[in-house]
């Protein structure tokens, strides 16, 4: 059974066994393991122990793009040295093969969540070129708007969801967010130029009062459980900000392969970097 036993096939095995751990351990590790097989669950166990897949899933962004907290990266280093050590007792891995994956997540040694900015950095310069085929015309401009003052502000997309057109200043050169005005800088205060009379168009085709949300949404869609349906220029969700990320960044990667590794922490982490080193376009002081 060795060399043929899945990430999947292993964790299955291993997760009946937590029904006799304290509830509290079992349901940790459960969250963590099924997370571990969503990503690799069909890769070789014994391939994924002996090369780093491991250790750098223990890190890796949330399903939602945000960066995982310390709490969280020591729960799933916990479960998967569980799951390695249970694979070898059940002879689905070899020791030595065990022995290097649990060097690697070897507490305090869980390696340190870092975050590479070199893809968000590429992202920014790529929002600047042509429309990815595929992707509307509207949905683009506010693609270039939403990625700019997502890493301008570092903010979080529940904060930028709730941003009205009426946060901008007059010159859109800053942006209100919860309570704190932003300064914004000269390519992302083009975006939003470029944004405002596209979501003005969008807004007039809904009967009336047109929304005071800075995002709107540019194609109408289905809510997967209710089946109501969002209209053209209805206020987009934090969710929904989110799908347009992932959607539009799958287009781009078909042109530069470079951007696949790219994600919603990676850019709102040019934001917070900026603001550690010193560069950061600074927050405006409330207006009187």
């Amino acid at each position: 059974m060795r060399g043929r036993t899945t990430v999947g096939q292993a964790a299955a095995r291993y997760l009946v066994q937590l029904e006799q751990r304290p509830a509290s351990t079992a349901r940790a590790q459960r969250w963590a393991l099924t997370d571990l097989v969503a990503q690799l669950g069909d890769e070789p166990l014994g391939q994924v122990a002996q090369d780093d897949r491991l250790a750098l899933w223990s890190t890796s962004p949330t399903g939602s793009g945000r960066e995982p907290s310390a709490a969280s990266v020591r729960q799933r280093a916990t479960a998967a040295r569980g799951l390695l050590r249970h694979a070898v007792e059940h002879a689905m891995l070899d020791a030595d093969a065990a022995d290097r994956a649990l060097a690697a997540l070897r507490r305090p040694a869980t390696p340190p969540v870092v975050r590479d900015h070199a893809p968000a950095r590429l992202l920014l310069a790529r929002v600047g070129g042509r429309r990815p085929h595929g992707v509307s015309w509207e949905v683009w401009v506010r693609f270039r708007a939403h990625v700019r003052v997502l890493a301008d502000t570092g903010a979080s997309e529940r904060d930028l969801a709730r941003a009205c057109v009426a946060d901008l200043a007059a010159d859109a050169t800053t942006l209100r967010l919860v309570d704190a005005r932003h300064e914004l800088s000269d390519p992302t205060r083009h975006t939003i130029e470029q944004w405002l009379p596209v979501r003005a168009a969008l807004v007039a085709t809904l009967e009336g009062s047109p929304p005071p949300q800075l995002w709107v949404r540019a194609h109408p869609s289905v809510h997967p459980r209710t089946g109501a349906v969002a209209a053209v220029g209805m206020p987009i969700t934090a969710r929904g900000l989110r799908k347009a990320f992932t959607e539009v960044l799958a287009a781009l990667v078909g042109d530069d392969p470079r951007l696949a590794t790219c994600t919603v922490a990676h850019v709102r982490g040019l934001g917070r970097g900026r603001a550690a080193g010193g560069d950061r376009p600074r927050r405006a002081p409330d207006e009187v």
